[in-house]
């Protein structure tokens, strides 16, 4: 399975929610933790950004790159957003080979169900379906679900902890195989619009014939005006499937989708 390269780290103080007039800008990139924020309903998020993956030594060595990363985020108010993602033009490189095209079609949507005010936490639920519009070598070739679980709550200084727990069930080879994942990030404010995060992450194996893949990884935004963000990232495998190292970087922009 392709990475997703999901994630947000513009959420360090989960803020409530506030009138679509004014929504703030928080975005599920670039780390691997999912926000539980919902985009405002008639607002538009658009997230993207580039990924570069390193993987192996010698001749075993494998390299990846990823763009546009693209996540479109429609608000459909009563807590609920619409999602379409795709990782986009995938090339990868082993030895004297080389593997190019698109990926998959990701169709899913988040519904936020507990606000962190009220009950000492924020709580989504966010259901996707892959679908098999890739280009061969890239596409699992089967319609595959996930179900992701994110929470969240702010914490005094300025720092916000959350996860997700992830299950999947993935087409791999003609046959499936189902796989679990977790998440814990650790995000903060460091002023003047700047945000970091750390965390960690986990597959509970990469692929059907691979084991557990754990991750650590960090990074920082910028935010401008409360309507675009830019961020870099880096992570390195912790486990021998997992991949060694991954440099990433990109922006998200929130723009009302129609007439308010």
């Amino acid at each position: 399975m392709l990475l997703a390269v999901w994630t947000t780290f513009a959420h360090a103080q989960a803020p409530a929610p506030v009138p679509a007039a004014r929504p703030p800008l928080v975005t599920d990139r670039p780390d691997f933790t999912e926000s539980s924020d919902v985009i405002p309903r008639r607002w538009l998020q658009f997230e993207s950004g580039v990924t570069v993956e390193w993987d192996g030594r010698d001749l075993l060595r494998t390299r990846s790159v990823s763009a546009p990363a693209a996540l479109f985020r429609l608000g459909l108010g009563f807590r609920t957003e619409l999602r379409i993602g795709a990782e986009g033009y995938v090339i990868e490189r082993r030895e004297t080979e080389r593997t190019a095209g698109y990926s998959d079609v990701e169709l899913g949507a988040k519904v936020w169900l507990l606000q962190e005010g009220r009950n000492a936490f924020d709580l989504s639920v966010i259901p996707i379906v892959s679908f098999p519009a890739g280009d061969a070598g890239l596409s699992s070739d089967g319609v595959d679900p996930t179900l992701k679980l994110t929470w969240g709550r702010g914490l005094p200084a300025g720092l916000w902890i959350g996860g997700n727990l992830n299950f999947s069930w993935i087409t791999e080879g003609g046959s499936h195989f189902s796989q679990q994942a977790a998440s814990l990030s650790v995000n903060r404010d460091i002023g003047r619009g700047w945000n970091g995060y750390l965390e960690v992450y986990g597959f509970s194996r990469m692929t059907r014939t691979e084991g557990a893949g754990i991750t650590v990884n960090g990074g920082v935004s910028r935010q401008f005006g409360g309507r675009a963000q830019f961020d870099v990232e880096a992570g390195h495998g912790l486990t021998q499937d997992a991949p060694d190292w991954f440099v990433g970087g990109g922006f998200a922009l929130l723009l009302p989708s129609w007439k308010q």
